[in-house]
C-alpha cells in the first residue's frame, strides 16, 4: 500500500470517527450533540442543573470548584454561595454529599462519577439518555430509559420535561413454515406523549424546546468536566501555531544560507 492510499484511508477513519462522536446513539432518541466549550452560558447553566439535580447522588471527583470557577468565569463568592451545598471548601473536589451505602440501599447500587461519562460513552450518549426516560409500571421506581434499558434511576429531571409515556409503532410479519402461516408483531419505540407537564413552560411545544437546551447545557457542561484541558487547548492552539510557521521560516532560511555556497 503506497503512502496516497494509506493517507486517504487515514483520513477516511477520522471523518468516520467525528461523526460518529457528534451522532446520536442507539436507540430512540438519536439526536445529534456537538459540544461548544467556548458557549459559557451554556456552561454555566450546565453546572448550575447538573449541581441542583444531579450532585446530590453524582459525583465528579476529577474536578474541582475552584477550577470549575476560573474556567466557566464563575464568580468564586458567587459560585462558593450558589453551587456548593455539601459544606466543601472551593478547592475541594466535587463529591456526592451521598454516601455509597446509601446509594446501594436506595437504588440497588451506588450512583457512579460522571467525571469520565462524556468521554466513555460520549457527549451525545447523555445529551439523549436524558431525555429518555418514560413511565414504565414494572420498574421498581416507575420509570424506565429508552437508551439504557432497565436504568436503576428515576428521571432527576421529572418536573422540568415533565412526565412521559412510550409511543410504539407495531409491525406485523408473517412466513410460512412447513405450509402453515405464521406470524410475529414487533413493536418499535417512535415518540413519547407527555401525560403530566414540565414546569419550563406552560405550552409543551415550548417547554420541550426549553428542556432540550437544558439537557444540552447538562451535557456540554459534563464534556468539559470530562477534559477541561480542552479550554486550554483552544485558547494556546493558535500561539503555538503561529510560533511553529515562525520556527519553519527560521529553518527555511537556515537551511537556504547551509545550502547556498553547495548549490
Amino acid at each position: 500500500m503506497n503512502t496516497k492510499k494509506i493517507l486517504l484511508l487515514l483520513t477516511a477513519t477520522l471523518t468516520l470517527a467525528q461523526a460518529a462522536f457528534a451522532s446520536g446513539v442507539a436507540g430512540y432518541p438519536n439526536d445529534t450533540f456537538q459540544a461548544d466549550l467556548t458557549n459559557k452560558v451554556s456552561l454555566q447553566n450546565g453546572a448550575k442543573y447538573f449541581i441542583n439535580y444531579c450532585a446530590g447522588c453524582h459525583s465528579l471527583q476529577y474536578q474541582r470548584y475552584n477550577r470549575m470557577f476560573k474556567d466557566l468565569e464563575i464568580d468564586p463568592e458567587i459560585g462558593a454561595k450558589n453551587l456548593i451545598f455539601t459544606g466543601a471548601k472551593a478547592v475541594e473536589q466535587m463529591h456526592t454529599g451521598m454516601s455509597a451505602a446509601e446509594g446501594l440501599k436506595w437504588f440497588g447500587q451506588t450512583p457512579p462519577d460522571l467525571s469520565l461519562t462524556a468521554r466513555a460513552k460520549s457527549g451525545a450518549y447523555i445529551y439523549n439518555y436524558l431525555r429518555g426516560f418514560y413511565l414504565d409500571d414494572t420498574r421498581p421506581l416507575g420509570f424506565n430509559n429508552s437508551i439504557f434499558a432497565g436504568a436503576s434511576m428515576p428521571n432527576p429531571l421529572w418536573e422540568l420535561q415533565g412526565i412521559q409515556k412510550p409511543v410504539y409503532s407495531e409491525e406485523k410479519t408473517c412466513a410460512t413454515v412447513d405450509g402453515k402461516e405464521a406470524c410475529e408483531t414487533h413493536s418499535t419505540l417512535t415518540g413519547f406523549d407527555i401525560v403530566t407537564p414540565g414546569i419550563l413552560d406552560k405550552d409543551p411545544a415550548k417547554n420541550k424546546e426549553a428542556y432540550d437546551q437544558v439537557v444540552y447545557d447538562i451535557s456540554n457542561f459534563l464534556s468539559y468536566v470530562s477534559d477541561p484541558s480542552a479550554l486550554d487547548r483552544m485558547r494556546m492552539g493558535p500561539w503555538v501555531l503561529a510560533f511553529l510557521a515562525f520556527l519553519t521560516m527560521i529553518f527555511y532560511l537556515l537551511k537556504r544560507e547551509y545550502w547556498r555556497d553547495i548549490h
